[in-house]
């Protein structure tokens, strides 16, 4: 079974960074040289992760704005004695953060849904009067004619079944278990905050090297593959686990069925399985 492991890729970049500025750091310190305390401290973690997290999101993170947030006031009310007296405030805050966000996916979803069977019932009336059936538009609310066009709303669901092309699932303080089976997989993206994702790509099929994105951040993922996928994992692996429990086979891999991962495990797990 080939095993393919790669750090160059932007979030490797952006950690290396971080990692050989607090080395300097710490140099610095220990040879004497004058380095603020506030450098060192418990909250400049959370503002690191949280520029790391928009930094790997394109600055579209709402899980880095909030970290960023967090770090920055904690920050300033021990280091610098700047009280804005928010501390219990933050909790529910946080909650309204998250409600608002899924909300708003959710209403997407929604919308996108209405756009879709609009556009098949006038699709449908057109066929009436003779218009090839090859050109009538699946309805998302039937699953016997859900073919995968639709790349978000088949996750609106916790668990069940997938015949969407394109990956996107958001499981944040959540758990997520999908089963795809699309033929002509494209890749996509998976997030776990705080929650987790299973994801079973055993009866999926590629068409040529395709790539995810893999984001994991104080959470898990378990990714089962076919035994015949090339699967290469290029992860950042920042205080997490990456493991590949494949089963070796002696049958060949076919060279024209690679599974790209991209992204970061950060402070939680990937783990990668056949069958």
């Amino acid at each position: 079974m080939k095993r393919h492991y790669s750090s160059q890729n932007d979030g490797g970049i952006v950690f290396g960074f971080v990692i050989l500025g607090i080395g300097i750091l710490l140099l610095l310190k220990k040879i004497g040289i004058f380095v603020p305390s506030w450098v060192l401290t418990w909250p400049m973690i959370l503002i690191v992760i949280g520029v790391f997290t928009l930094i790997k999101h394109e600055f579209k993170s709402l899980f880095g704005v909030f970290m960023l947030f967090l770090g920055s006031y904690f920050l300033l009310r021990n280091e610098f004695n700047m009280d804005f007296a928010l501390d219990r405030y933050i909790f529910p805050v946080a909650l309204i953060v998250l409600g608002v966000y899924l909300i708003t996916k959710k209403k997407k979803e929604k919308d996108l849904i209405r756009d879709i069977q609009a556009k098949w019932q006038v699709n449908q009336k057109s066929n009436t009067m003779g218009t090839s059936a090859e050109e009538v538009i699946e309805d998302p609310s039937d699953p016997s004619t859900d073919t995968g066009k639709d790349t978000k709303s088949n996750f609106g669901n916790m668990s069940g079944n997938s015949f969407s092309d394109t990956l996107n699932i958001d499981a944040i303080l959540s758990g997520v278990n999908k089963r795809i089976l699309s033929k002509n997989l494209k890749g996509g993206k998976l997030t776990a905050a705080f929650g987790g994702i299973d994801l079973d790509l055993t009866q999926a099929d590629i068409q040529g090297p395709v790539t995810v994105q893999v984001d994991v951040i104080f959470g898990g993922m378990k990714l089962v593959v076919p035994p015949h996928w090339d699967v290469r994992a290029e992860v950042s692996n920042i205080a997490a686990g990456i493991e590949d429990k494949r089963i070796y086979r002696e049958s060949a891999i076919d060279p024209n069925k690679v599974l790209i991962l991209k992204g970061t495990v950060l402070f939680g797990g990937l783990e990668i399985k056949s069958y």
